[in-house]
């Protein structure tokens, strides 16, 4: 027979109809019931540690929440840089672009009245012309001295500014001489000094800094400026330019650019522009500015209201925007309200056409709706409005040069520049105050404005030499 085997009990207790049935002695099944109390602990103390995790979140959201709304809702558009996006402006450089504003003339103070009152109705308009010297001699030779022909011209036509190109830039020596010998000639014949301006913005827009002979470095493109969202690198950009264009004897640098890129495809912008994120503009822009200012060289807010969401260029011909009102208020402005809050005495009005603001082709440069209407009306700018160059193609083939200056100035213009006959356009403003056509109020605003700075100049010039 099969020897039978002696069958073992169960070393685990197993349930049957609900009861625990064990097999071995009772201290086996006290350990069960401490094994089962322990995992029922364990249980509970991860839904209280869920729980608990999950209050926290909640709490934290709450708090970053409130936070966000709170610095919204304190923080004005004019100061549009200390945003989400961390590009903080150092303390420094507000502080000091605020002090440098106010040193400003009122354009209705008595001083300046008084210097006003001494002008001819020719010598008025001719202070809102800005020209290039071989417009200003009639020459087709690039102007490289303030000689006897340009002392006689301006003798007939005592222009209020002179913009230099690369053409007339040699060499450091020759570039001081020939804006003093200006300088010499406008405090001569106006008893005020010369605006002498230069398209000075760093990267590919360089007048002087792409002359080898001018000895000075050439600074990058704003577009990789604006991508390190570092306020300081722009400040200390504009310090850089500022130093160096003042020491040849500028007194305004058409920079910075203030074009949100909202068209990537804007290769005119491309490289110019800080970037396509309006507050990081805004930022930038008026580093930028600051350092400019505090090295005695005024800035110019350029293309207002917004050349970055075109696709054409404006030198070549009709350039329209399609920004709506939103758009333009939410995106476009917001580099030129912070300026505008900041004191900024230049603003450089585009050709560009915005049918969706307008509800025409007309260039922003000749549209009173943008240039009084929005600049002046609705974000409350009192300082120089001055035209990007007449001569582009958006201008030019559209407006002879009378044209293009009487209607400019009946938009709200401040400053012509750049006209292709500058004094064909001069005298035929000047027949047109006298016709009626303007009033010679609307003369007065403007070069009250014109005088204002110019008298800021004088006091630099004088603190300077002392």
């Amino acid at each position: 027979m099969r020897k039978q085997r002696t069958r073992k009990l169960q070393s685990k207790p197993h349930a049957v109809n609900g009861r625990i049935l064990t097999y071995c002695n009772a201290s086996h099944s006290q350990r069960v019931i401490k094994l089962i109390a322990r995992n029922r602990f364990t249980t509970l103390a991860v839904r209280v540690a869920v729980v608990l995790l999950v209050v926290m979140i909640c709490v934290a959201l709450f708090i970053m929440r409130s936070q966000f709304f709170n610095d919204s809702a304190t923080h004005n558009i004019s100061h549009a840089h200390q945003s989400v996006q961390k590009v903080e402006k150092p303390e420094f450089v507000v502080r000091k672009h605020k002090n440098h504003a106010l040193q400003g003339f009122d354009p209705n103070s008595a001083a300046v009245k008084n210097v006003l009152s001494k002008m001819s109705l020719e010598d008025k308009v001719a202070q809102m012309f800005m020209v290039k010297p071989e417009e200003l001699v009639g020459s087709y030779n690039a102007v490289t001295i303030s000689g006897s022909p340009m002392q006689q011209a301006f003798t007939t036509l005592p222009v209020g500014g002179v913009m230099l190109s690369r053409e007339n830039i040699q060499n450091p020596e020759q570039t001081q001489r020939m804006i003093s010998g200006l300088q010499a000639m406008s405090q001569s014949r106006v008893a005020l000094p010369a605006l002498v301006s230069v398209d000075e913005e760093g990267g590919t827009v360089a007048r002087v800094s792409s002359n080898p002979a001018m000895g000075v470095k050439a600074s990058p493109n704003m577009s990789d400026i604006g991508a390190t969202h570092k306020p300081l690198k722009a400040y200390k950009i504009g310090k850089y330019i500022g130093n160096y264009l003042f020491q040849l004897g500028f007194n305004v640098d058409f920079a910075p650019v203030a074009d949100v890129l909202t068209n990537p495809n804007n290769t005119l912008m491309q490289k110019r522009a800080f970037g396509s994120r309006a507050l990081t503009v805004a930022s930038m822009a008026s580093a930028f500015a600051d350092g400019l200012q505090n090295s005695h060289v005024f800035a110019t807010y350029k293309h207002f209201p917004g050349h970055g969401s075109t696709f054409a260029d404006s030198h070549q011909g009709l350039t329209v925007s399609n920004q709506t009102p939103l758009a333009l208020r939410k995106v476009d402005l917001v580099p030129f309200r912070d300026a505008i809050a900041h004191g900024v005495e230049f603003i450089m009005v585009s050709h560009v056409s915005y049918p969706k603001i307008t509800g025409d082709d007309t260039p922003a440069s000749m549209s009173e709706k943008i240039v009084t209407g929005i600049a002046r009306n609705k974000l409350g700018y009192k300082g120089i409005l001055i035209s990007d160059s007449l001569g582009m193609g958006a201008v030019s083939l559209r407006y002879t040069p009378g044209n293009a200056a009487i209607t400019g100035i009946k938009a709200g213009l401040d400053i012509l520049l750049g006209s292709p006959n500058s004094r064909q356009a001069y005298y035929a403003v000047v027949n047109a105050v006298r016709q009626g056509i303007i009033t010679s109020n609307r003369i007065d605003e403007s070069v009250k404005r014109i005088i204002a700075v110019k008298l800021q100049i004088a006091h630099q010039q004088n603190s300077h030499r002392k």
